[in-house]
């Protein structure tokens, strides 16, 4: 069995709440930056080809982290909200709150 939390970050679990608006408007954002970047890299190419290559390496390198650094931060983020979940049902720290 696989985890539930990979499973909702990768998609393949749906929840009815999810923002179209806002992934399309990421999405959009997204090309802008790309774009931006694709006028960088040709700009460099013609001042140096060589210093444009070692640019390209490097944000290929940064963007090859990012696919794990943001898996883990969505489960990171879902533990936190699973276990303020946990305290609100057993009722954990309502002492500490005068509640």
């Amino acid at each position: 069995m696989g985890s539930v939390l990979k499973d909702l970050y990768d998609g393949k679990i749906f929840f009815a709440g999810q923002s179209r608006l806002q992934m399309e408007e990421n999405q959009r954002r997204r090309r802008e930056r790309l774009g931006d970047c694709d006028e960088f890299i040709q700009r460099l190419k013609r001042m140096d080809p060589a210093l444009a290559d070692q640019f390209i390496g490097i944000m290929d390198e940064q963007l090859e982290t990012l696919p794990s650094e943001t898996t883990a931060a969505f489960i990171d983020g879902f533990r936190l909200g699973a276990r303020m979940m946990i305290e609100v049902f057993e009722g954990s720290g309502r002492e500490e709150n005068g509640i």
